[in-house]
């Protein structure tokens, strides 16, 4: 399971290297007047809320798209400053989401659900921990699932923390240079 996961990571990290490049080639005066109208209308406040939002819940939202803003907006100037921001929003809602899989997993039929759907994950939580959560925290693969699982499954909340901050930050600080070094690949 780790080495597919690891597989899954620099599969999605190529992707959006190459996303990126893409779009940054074909249309770097639209990403930047687009990116500086969206800080413009909700501000650094509002792609905090965004974040806190997705990774504390289960969307279909990629935060990532949040490091596109930051990258292709007057926000630049300053990222290693907003970026540690988000980091650190996103860690605290990994500890909503686990909080939030911690009282779901009172309930029997969640208990059940996890029992019958989460089997080897369960397994893999349960012998791994704190390891779990840090690829769940360095993956691609929603972060949310990874905390909503880890607290459902009784997985204490230091090691979450632990995994988020040792982790988490670091990833979206990672995430943050590729994606703002794909837009001079092709100048």
């Amino acid at each position: 399971m780790i080495r597919e996961n690891v597989l899954k990571t620099l599969t999605g990290i190529l992707i959006i290297v190459v996303m990126m490049a893409v779009l940054s080639f074909w249309f770097e005066h639209e990403m930047t007047m687009m990116t500086n109208w969206v800080v413009d209308r909700i501000g650094f406040a509002g792609l905090c809320l965004i974040l806190l939002v997705t990774d504390t819940f289960v969307t279909p939202f990629l935060p990532d798209i949040l490091l596109v803003v930051i990258a292709k907006s007057s926000l630049a100037e300053r990222w290693l400053y907003y970026v540690f921001i988000l980091g650190v929003v996103s860690v605290v809602a990994g500890i909503l989401g686990w909080s939030i899989g911690r009282w779901l997993g009172r309930f029997h039929f969640i208990q059940r659900l996890y029992g019958k759907i989460g089997k080897e994950q369960r397994g893999f939580v349960n012998k791994y921990g704190f390891w779990a959560v840090v690829i769940g925290a360095t993956t691609p693969l929603p972060y949310s699932v990874t905390c909503w699982t880890a607290g459902a499954m009784g997985l204490h909340w230091t090691k979450v923390l632990a995994a988020s901050v040792l982790f988490r930050i670091p990833r979206i600080i990672v995430y943050y240079i590729l994606i703002e070094s794909t837009g001079h690949m092709f100048v």
